[in-house]
């Protein structure tokens, strides 16, 4: 965005960065970028202070090499806005570090940009000083030979500035060629000698027209990069978006299977909680029938009511049985006990729903006993009604969370205690 000219979404982005951003490169090189912004938009206290963020990093991360990067625009910064004391310490600083790097390239541009402070200043000596000590370091010093000609030219040293500029014509770099000719047209011009400054210039101007056309060339091949890398983006957001949507259907799909069998399992949940209350309720209706026919028949009472007792002590053992729980009790009831290690017993969870069961389907039955035994606990009731539905030892055991069925007879002969107990003091 800051290279295609949008700095306000580019700035946007970097302070964003900033208040994510933890360590120090990163940190450098975004408030480097911000400063740059500053700078080229010409508010120049909001880069000074950006720039020195960013030295700061550098300084923890000991980056000379963007230091003396941030030094020079800074040194810029302050010439610019007339603190020539100030540009010239940051310069010195800058020149330090890359002394100390013996960073070629860094001294060469250092030396080159304080000739031409020098030269707009039109210090013409300190300007050639400078720019000879960029030349030594420059790895192109062909680069200077248009700039050294134009300070002897104003120097009026004709003959050193023509010097340079027959070295800048004949240098290898067309560019520093197409200067040096413009530059030399104009002085011969100066010196009234029209005939070579007009060779001269048509060179120019021939050069001119060959750059012009490889630089439109140059935008032609970029304008077509541009258009294949735009090409790629615009493939890589359609397959982003196409993956998107596949996951979304997937997601779509996993939860609604989810959602089924959640359904399904509530439903089942449900049909048997409507089984075991209509056998409930069914049990009810039968005990209630059998005790209408007690009292129809009083001269049958006595058999008849060991018989009806039998019926309901059956009715309620097959009842209890066919539910859930029961059937659960009568599974683990089947295991090998010889292993004790390997035996699975109730949890607590289902000792909870046993427990509750067998109060639906044994009311009248715990109520009786709680009336006549008032001592008897609960585990005592629990007992009493799964042995009267015909579980054995080792799976009443099981219903109490053990495997080991002498805690079995241990709960009978203690209720069988209490029990004696309060006939005991009845009488």
């Amino acid at each position: 965005m800051q290279k295609n000219h949008q700095p306000t979404q580019a700035m946007a982005l970097y302070f964003d960065i900033l208040k994510e951003a933890k360590d120090p490169y990163i940190l450098s090189r975004t408030y480097y970028n911000l400063g740059s912004i500053y700078m080229w938009d010409r508010v120049f206290d909001k880069a000074i202070d950006a720039y020195t963020h960013s030295y700061q990093q550098d300084s923890l991360l000991c980056d000379t090499l963007h230091m003396i990067r941030i030094l020079k625009n800074m040194g810029n910064i302050r010439l610019h806005t007339g603190d020539s004391i100030e540009s010239q310490r940051l310069y010195a600083r800058a020149l330090h570090l890359a002394k100390q790097r013996n960073d070629s390239t860094a001294l060469a541009e250092i030396y080159r940009q304080h000739g031409w402070n020098f030269h707009k200043k039109n210090n013409f000596d300190s300007a050639a000083y400078y720019t000879h000590l960029s030349m030594n370091y420059s790895q192109s010093p062909s680069k200077l030979y248009s700039t050294l000609a134009e300070i002897h030219r104003h120097r009026q040293d004709i003959d050193s500035a023509r010097y340079y500029l027959n070295l800048g014509i004949n240098a290898p770099d067309t560019e520093d060629r197409h200067a040096c000719l413009f530059f030399s047209s104009q002085l011969e011009h100066h010196l009234s000698n029209d005939q070579t400054a007009y060779e001269q210039l048509l060179t120019y101007t021939l050069m001119a027209d060959t750059l012009y056309a490889q630089q439109k060339t140059r935008e032609i091949e970029k304008m077509a990069y541009k258009h294949e890398a735009e090409l790629k983006v615009r493939q890589a957001e359609e397959r982003h978006k196409l993956y998107i949507g596949i996951g979304i259907l997937a997601f779509i799909i996993a939860a609604s299977i989810f959602l089924l069998l959640l359904q399904n399992q509530r439903r089942k949940k449900r049909e048997a909680q409507l089984k075991y209350e209509s056998a409930l309720q069914s049990l009810n209706e039968k005990i209630g029938l059998l005790k209408e026919n007690l009292n129809i028949y009083d001269h049958e009472r006595e058999t008849l009511l060991q018989h009806t007792q039998e019926q309901i002590a059956y009715l309620r053992a097959f009842t209890l049985k066919q539910t859930a729980i029961g059937s659960r009790v009568v599974q683990l009831s089947e295991q090998d006990n010889k292993d004790k290690r390997n035996i699975r017993v109730l949890t607590e969870k289902e000792q909870n729903e046993l427990k509750r069961t067998v109060a639906d389907i044994y009311t009248d039955e715990i109520s009786r006993l709680k009336e006549c035994y008032p001592r008897l606990t609960e585990g005592d009731l629990l007992y009493h009604c799964l042995a009267s539905a015909g579980f054995s030892t080792f799976a009443i055991a099981l219903c109490f969370g053990n495997s080991d069925t002498g805690i079995v007879a241990q709960r009978k002969r203690r209720m069988k205690l209490r029990m004696e107990e309060t006939e005991k003091q009845m009488s």
